[in-house]
């Protein structure tokens, strides 16, 4: 099989699926009946494998296409120019194309596959990005009835596309993401030096993803100044993570409340260093509205740190009943909970138990297997 996987998104800075086109290129290589082609759409300029955040073999293949497949998509919708087989001008044709951040790219033989990762756009456009929305809106719902499969990176997503996008259960598989394996328990020392680096205490709540209206951080934060008011404790709340968008509520926020010295945001962090900051927090926490899978929290419980998560979308399916479960909404009760959990060192060293026991249902290697599973079964 000649498998074009769209790896466009490495081209860019690091993000949740530029790691899950990583890390599911690094394992399908495993198997060694696959002729594994990474697809990009550069059209100006040239494209440096060495340049790439992923393994470089010896027989490493590439193409890329200088037609305007990404410029269409951004400037209209879908149209008559899209149709062109983007194989049509390469040397090998394409048995299968993936494409792994959400929209579809037609090939010759028409077998394709898509990623979905989330339907955030649809559920909660107001927490959406304008330039994301656009796109989304025009393009999504098109690839996903072009494309011949759909992957759902989790139930609940499997659910919101067939509600969302009328399309046919048959038609979608579910694929969970994984954590990668440096994710682990870690000792102290290695810890200490990574909280040393960034100047974090060490005691402290954990937040991490992008900062963005979505991850619902100002009800955090609010539960975060009744704990502080109701609960005698020293810990800060670190949020580490990157701007995204609609952003200056949360630092202002802060602000207004008197929390600059409770609340640290860390900007950038280094991929090597966010094991030992899960491994250092005493609790991680994740109120967002809606996750497409909420990946962080299964780096989190694989490094063995209890979970506090939102009763919503994939969240209850990642956490499952071994984590605490609350309504996003509810400050009073992200209070409490985080408070008994802090005083209670046996609950406590339970759900330590209970992360690690939990991530040991996902790994890179079955995503991997099962896609290739489904790559077999387009097929035949």
């Amino acid at each position: 099989m000649n498998i074009f996987i769209d790896a466009q998104p490495l081209l860019g800075a690091v993000s949740g699926i530029s790691n899950y086109i990583r890390n599911l290129y690094d394992n399908l290589l495993n198997y060694n009946d696959n002729e594994l082609i990474l697809f990009f759409n550069r059209i100006s300029k040239n494209v440096t494998l060495d340049k790439l955040p992923i393994k470089i073999r010896d027989n490493t293949q590439y193409y890329n296409s200088r037609y305007p497949y990404k410029i269409i998509r951004r400037m209209t919708t879908p149209n008559f120019l899209y149709n062109i087989p983007f194989d049509f001008f390469c040397e090998k044709e394409s048995t299968i194309f993936h494409g792994t951040n959400f929209t579809h790219i037609p090939s010759t033989n028409k077998k394709t596959v898509i990623t979905i990762h989330d339907l955030a756009y649809m559920i909660y456009p107001e927490t959406t990005n304008e330039k994301i929305y656009r796109h989304h809106s025009n393009w999504v719902p098109y690839s996903a009835q072009q494309a011949t499969k759909i992957i759902a990176v989790s139930s609940h997503t499997k659910n919101d596309i067939m509600n969302l996008l009328h399309v046919p259960e048959e038609k979608i598989e579910v694929i969970y993401l994984a954590a990668e394996a440096r994710f682990r328990p870690i000792d102290k020392d290695a810890v200490h030096r990574v909280l040393n680096k960034y100047q974090l205490p060490d005691q402290y709540l954990l937040f991490v993803g992008t900062l963005e209206p979505r991850k619902n951080l100002i009800c955090l934060l609010e539960s975060f100044l009744l704990l502080n008011k109701n609960c005698n404790f020293p810990h800060k709340l670190v949020i580490v993570g990157a701007k995204g968008w609609k952003y200056n509520p949360i630092f202002e926020w802060v602000k207004n409340n008197g929390l600059e010295k409770k609340v640290i945001f860390t900007g950038f962090v280094e991929d090597e260093d966010l094991p030992a900051i899960y491994n250092g927090a005493d609790v991680f926490l994740m109120p967002s509205l809606y996750e497409g899978f909420g990946l962080p929290i299964l780096e989190a419980m694989q490094c063995g740190t209890p979970v506090i998560g939102s009763n919503n979308s994939s969240i209850c399916e990642i956490i499952d009943t071994n984590g605490i479960l609350l309504p996003h909404d509810d400050y009073e009760q992200w209070a409490t909970n985080i408070c008994t959990l802090l005083s209670n060192e046996e609950q406590k060293n339970g759900y330590k138990k209970l992360s690690l026991q939990r991530a040991t249902n996902f790994s890179w290697k079955k995503t991997a297997h099962e896609t290739k599973t489904l790559y077999e079964k387009m097929l035949n």
